[in-house]
């Protein structure tokens, strides 16, 4: 098991993300036909356009994690969305979310996160909060690839899944297992709210940061569609990951000087 793990880290990052997101595009392309080829497309020049002008700025190489992002937006936008939106909103998320910070590894939310907020608060048609209807079987693969990888946390995965469903069952409102069966909600926890980027960097950080991300998953469930609700969540959780891990490192710092003093 950690030889495969091994191997597959190895593949590097922006392979590794578009070969669990295969199937599902493969899946949505026999569904939708060429209009996700357009999107897709579309999202792509956008996304690395954008890279290769920071790159040019920076006199630094070129990454294809743009690609990354543009398979997602393609797959979690609604077919129906104006090109205009697509530009607009890939260049949001690519620019403030990711550019602006240096680029991959550097940022604290997802570029796709940022798009789907920035379109979602930005227009009300079409509605980008609702599940983008991917079916689960195509998501699985992505799922065990990721987690096999570490690309994705089993921690953060299993608290959030586990707080997801505690806050649900308590309020007695959607079923936990109808929510979890939606493929598009799936892609939004394991590749966006499980970004090793935007997520918790220390052990016990990402139990906490998939604790919260559940939760406020499961409150605003109470308001809203789950995709979108997810989506949100996964915005808010990243902005408090950094608090998070710094609160776990000051706590074993202090618990560390206790025993030292003993």
């Amino acid at each position: 098991m950690n030889a495969l793990a091994s191997t597959l880290r190895r593949a590097g990052e922006p392979p590794l993300l578009l070969a669990g997101l295969c199937p599902p595009l493969a899946v949505l392309l026999i569904i939708e036909g060429p209009t996700l080829l357009l999107r897709f497309a579309v999202l792509a020049c956008i996304a690395l356009g954008w890279t290769f002008v920071f790159a040019r700025v920076r006199g630094r190489a070129m990454r294809l994690d743009g690609l990354v992002t543009a398979a997602l937006l393609a797959l979690l936008l609604p077919a129906e969305a104006p090109l205009w939106h697509l530009l607009l909103g890939a260049s949001f998320g690519v620019v403030l979310a990711e550019e602006i910070f240096g680029g991959r590894g550097r940022g604290f939310v997802h570029p796709a996160v940022a798009t789907l907020c920035f379109l979602a608060f930005s227009f009300t048609s079409p509605d980008y909060r609702q599940d983008p209807g991917v079916p689960l079987l195509a998501v699985l693969p992505a799922f065990a690839l990721l987690i096999l990888a570490g690309q994705a946390s089993w921690r953060l995965l299993g608290a959030a899944f586990a707080m997801l469903w505690l806050v649900l069952a308590l309020q007695g409102g959607a079923d936990p297992l109808d929510v979890l069966s939606s493929g598009g909600v799936l892609i939004a926890f394991v590749f966006l709210g499980a970004d090793p980027v935007a997520s918790g960097a220390t052990q016990a950080g990402r139990w906490l940061h998939g604790a919260l991300l559940g939760l406020l998953a499961g409150l605003f469930m109470q308001a809203g569609p789950a995709f979108g609700s997810v989506v949100f969540a996964v915005l808010m959780a990243s902005i408090f990951a950094p608090t998070l891990d710094a609160l776990v490192v000051a706590l074993h710092a202090r618990w560390r000087e206790a025993r030292h003093a003993l």
